[in-house]
């Protein structure tokens, strides 16, 4: 999930054009971090997520960023709506200053819902600062042992804030938690680090960026059981697409960045990066 200035920056690059048609797996693949909620695509939701099931998409996780009631329970209703659709519940960090000692109680009380699978998405956001870094710290720490009382992955929001975030996950985990890094924007240098807290990495479109040098090196390096793929839509098309608001669909695009970083087919991407998410997030 992004900021408000990225938020805006959506409604600028609607669709324009047609997008290529993704590959035509058997397999299918898990789009493990999108946001397919009427803020963003209004009337064009249902659409989109039947586009989404019909190009291949065979599950999907959408965590929460904010504990208000309204997104929450549209959650609700996808879950129950779509068989192929799972939800997070969690408070994002640019909305940590909203934690409040019943923020707890009512993640936990979605958490006991049917297809809810991770606390999340929440973390460390200190590049856009939207919520001072002691509330973030508040707010991810709770989170943290929230996971690890209900036994649920972690969907971890990082950026400019990698040490913070492992030795908060550390301390509070107490080595029981596990989770994923979502949007991943690190390189190869932190992979030890979230190997060693047994936490998977999940690559959006930012990995087919020109300029991502780094994050493409650390999918090149990433053990073969530690990567999920995701759109974090409607943030962040894949190259292939960018300009287009990005969907769920687009997910293939970042799988075939993968093949091509990875020096293998898409039959085998899709494969291990579905079996990643099923494995984490305990999908049925």
């Amino acid at each position: 999930m992004s900021s408000e200035s990225e938020k805006s920056q959506v409604k600028k690059t609607e669709k324009k054009r047609e997008a290529p048609p993704p590959p035509n797996v058997a397999g299918g693949i898990i789009d493990s971090h999108a946001h397919v909620v009427e803020e963003f695509f209004q009337e064009e939701k249902g659409a989109i997520i039947d586009r989404a099931r019909n190009l291949g998409v065979k599950r999907l996780v959408n965590p929460a960023v904010t504990l208000k009631e309204s997104e929450l329970a549209e959650l609700k209703r996808l879950t129950e709506t779509y068989d192929f659709i799972y939800a997070g519940c969690g408070l994002h960090p640019h909305e940590a200053k909203d934690w409040t000692e019943e923020s707890a109680d009512l993640i936990k009380e979605r958490l006991k819902l049917p297809k809810y699978v991770a606390v999340g998405e929440c973390g460390l956001d200190y590049y856009y600062n939207n919520s001072s870094r002691e509330e973030q710290v508040l707010a991810f720490s709770e989170q943290i042992k929230l996971a690890l009382l209900l036994n649920k992955p972690l969907i971890v929001h990082c950026r400019d804030a990698w040490q913070e975030a492992f030795d908060l996950i550390s301390l509070h985990g107490k080595g029981q938690v596990r989770g994923v890094f979502h949007c991943f924007t690190g390189g190869p240098e932190h992979l030890e680090a979230i190997k060693a807290l047994d936490f998977y990495v999940s690559f959006s479109g930012i990995v087919t960026y020109k300029n991502a040098e780094g994050i493409q090196e650390a999918a090149r390096q990433v053990a073969k059981d530690r990567f999920l793929v995701e759109t974090d839509c409607p943030f962040l098309s894949p190259q292939k697409v960018r300009g287009i608001r990005n969907e769920p669909s687009f997910v293939w695009w970042t799988a075939e960045k993968l093949c091509q970083l990875r020096n293998t087919d898409m039959e085998e991407i899709s494969q291990l990066a579905s079996e990643n998410a099923t494995r984490l997030f305990s999908l049925n």
